[in-house]
């Protein structure tokens, strides 16, 4: 039994709740923000060195900065509250659009549209950051990768995609500050490393001030490396050494070899994602100054996420100067992204419902979705539909063609809209997961009016916020429509999870 002491110092919580329940991802921010350096990472999770409570009487930073505790998760969604777009889907933001570094010898070297590179490479040479914390593949195993802390990444952008295995970039970071001396420190993680240096930022730890700029990294899940490579060998006869990069879709698991390719069906990989990842909602770095991930099905192209006024400006200084081409986002990469983000936010919270139905102990951020879900979040009390509502609703014609749908949803960035007829009456609403049904060679002639559900769910202006997040529950959908209580077939607006999460953001 724990003396009190002991009971203040958050690393038996952080043992106890995350690392001993399979929760840690290794991101290493315990070992980077411990005052006295007694936390590290060994093998498959962190170590305690030595007993903090020799030396400290109090010290919850560990636990508080640790990815997967609820703590902070508030004050990090401050850092992209003032962006004015908000999906549910991909998260806060300034701008979306297509880019892709103007020297084609970082292209090549990426696989990719090699925006990461290039603007790293920028802001050094412009003395914007005297650092880059990464990752790289392991000299000894291509798919194993781990942190470095760099000035010119050669690769780093497909060795974090592509081997979608752990790498403690904060613990680098903290590297970086404690025994380098660094500065100007650009950071570039997945969603789980990303939250991790939020919650320092908002922590205020000290090595927090020689953070320059947070560049996410678009993340479906990570694997155990142990795990996966032993079931390569044992089910495929893939040996570790012949791999020599990797490919995750919603559907498959790729290994490229030397000697070609191996489609594997994700549900026979899944049982090897990281537990933490099974309940991760965040697919584009949601907290990040600037995400970018691939265009598929584009080649040699990145989707960028503009969300702070940071990213903005470092990321226009680079186009300026001719380091970085953009374009505007096409409507099937955008199509294609939210797809792929709402299949990873649905898949985590049908196993987070999972969890908690079979009485698995989860760590606070998990009980925080798992709030969301059943609509029990402090701050919706007394808050009514009309007080968050969007009133200017983005609607669209039942003759509208989907092909012409996808162009709307390149531009607004809304998955779901209304459709009203001429005569301003609703009769139902239309999705990107709706239209994605319908076969390619037809969407240049199926009207959205035939493929829009007529089944609609409805609040009134006067309902209460819970009612209306009760219902986008109970039918498993992202928007409720608002409309008037005398008559139901005039539309006064939308609210959205993204409206809510914006007002408990404000609140």
């Amino acid at each position: 039994m724990r003396n009190n002491v002991n009971k203040l110092i958050a690393f038996e919580d952080l043992e106890n709740i995350i690392i001993n329940n399979g929760f840690c991802t290794l991101c290493g921010a315990c070992e980077a923000a411990c005052p006295i350096h007694a936390i590290h990472i060994e093998g498959d999770r962190p170590r305690r060195l030595l007993d903090c409570a020799e030396h400290l009487d109090l010290c919850p930073i560990c636990y508080d900065i640790c990815p997967h505790s609820d703590a902070l998760l508030h004050e990090s969604l401050s850092f992209t509250a003032d962006a004015p777009h908000r999906r549910e889907s991909i998260g806060s933001y300034r701008r979306i659009l297509l880019a892709q570094a103007s020297d084609q010898s970082i292209r090549e070297a990426t696989r990719s549209g090699g925006v990461v590179n290039a603007l790293l490479k920028f802001a050094i040479d412009k003395r914007i950051i005297d650092s880059a914390i990464i990752s790289e593949s392991s000299p000894s195993l291509s798919i194993k990768v781990r942190p470095t802390i760099s000035l010119v990444p050669d690769d780093m952008l497909s060795a974090v995609e592509t081997k979608i295995v752990p790498s403690a970039v904060a613990q680098a970071f903290g590297q970086a500050v404690y025994e380098y001396g660094k500065a100007h420190i650009a950071f570039v993680g997945v969603p789980c490393h990303v939250l991790a240096l939020r919650k320092l930022e908002a922590w205020q730890h000290r090595i927090i001030d020689s953070l320059e700029i947070v560049i996410g990294l678009f993340c479906l899940w990570t694997f155990s490396l142990r795990l996966l490579l032993e079931y390569l060998l044992h089910e495929h006869g893939i040996t570790a050494n012949e791999i020599q990069h990797v490919d995750l879709s919603s559907k498959e698991y790729i290994i490229y070899t030397k000697n070609g390719e191996k489609r594997i069906p994700l549900p026979m990989v899944e049982e090897h994602i990281l537990n933490r990842c099974r309940t991760c909602v965040d697919f584009t770095s949601e907290f990040a100054d600037l995400s970018v991930g691939g265009a598929s099905p584009l080649k040699g192209w990145s989707v960028v996420i503009i969300r702070t006024r940071k990213g903005e400006e470092i990321f226009n200084k680079s186009v300026k100067e001719g380091v970085i081409v953009t374009k505007r986002i096409e409507p099937e990469v955008l199509a294609h992204l939210i797809q792929l983000a709402t299949y990873k936010r649905e898949s985590a919270l049908q196993e987070i419902k999972n969890l908690i139905k079979r009485g698995v102990p989860v760590p606070g951020a998990v009980k925080f979705s798992a709030k969301f879900i059943s609509g029990r979040i402090n701050g919706l009390e007394g808050m009514s539909v009309r007080e968050i509502m969007t009133k200017k609703v983005v609607f669209l014609r039942p003759n509208l063609t989907i092909n012409e749908f996808f162009d709307k949803i390149a531009e607004h960035h809304h998955i779901g809209y209304p459709v009203i007829d001429e005569s301003n009456k609703i009769i139902g609403v239309v999705t990107l997961q709706d239209a994605m049904k319908v076969p390619k060679e037809k969407r240049s002639s199926t009207r959205i009016g035939e493929i829009c559900s007529k089944d609609l769910v409805t609040v009134f202006p006067e309902d209460s916020v819970e009612e209306a997040l009760e219902k986008m529950n109970t039918y498993n959908i992202g928007r409720v429509l608002v409309v008037d209580k005398k008559n139901k077939n005039v539309l006064l607006g939308i609210i959205t999870r993204s409206d809510i999460v914006q007002a408990l953001t404000k609140a």
